[in-house]
């Protein structure tokens, strides 16, 4: 009588090895790809930190338009105007990264185009700039007097039109 033998057989070992190589190969493609997930954590992060500039932003041009509303408001008459400057300072007094912020141009209103103020930063080696109407909207492209675009964005109770 043959005595009968346990344990794994060659083939069943080459096998799960080809398994095993198939399974790594599918989990670096999917790690590394155009699609994969570094690449979207790396968009992630970029989109992440431009909203954040942009929140900052906001938040300044809200502080200012409450200040030009608020009759007891003690402090300098420049924190009451929608200026590159007063928005760069407020952001950065706010948020301790805004160090990329810079102000731009204080553009007067002109022919078809309302009067805005421009703040760039600079965000994972791009440059963004955002433009801020009088009234507070906060847009990514240029202000046009007869058609809003229709990335707007107005604080809480700021638009008067």
């Amino acid at each position: 009588m043959m005595k009968e033998q346990k344990g794994i057989t060659l083939i069943a070992l080459v096998i799960t090895i080809i398994v095993l190589l198939i399974l790594a190969g599918v989990s670096i493609a999917m790690l590394t790809g155009e699609n994969g997930i570094l690449t979207k954590a790396s968009g992630a992060k970029s989109a992440s930190s431009e909203a954040e500039y942009e929140e900052s932003i906001k938040l300044a041009v809200a502080e200012i338009l409450a200040n030009k509303y608020d009759p007891t408001f003690k402090g300098s008459a420049d924190d009451k105007v929608v200026k590159a400057a007063t928005i760069v300072k407020l952001a950065k007094a706010s948020n301790s990264n805004m160090d990329g912020l810079t102000a731009g141009t204080d553009a007067p209103a002109a022919s078809g185009v309302q009067a805005y103020s421009s703040v760039t930063a600079t965000v994972d080696g791009k440059t963004k700039t955002w433009y801020v109407t009088e009234k507070g909207k906060v847009l990514t492209t240029t202000p046009n007097a007869t058609t809003a675009p229709s990335d707007t964005t107005t604080p809480s109770g700021s638009d008067n039109s």
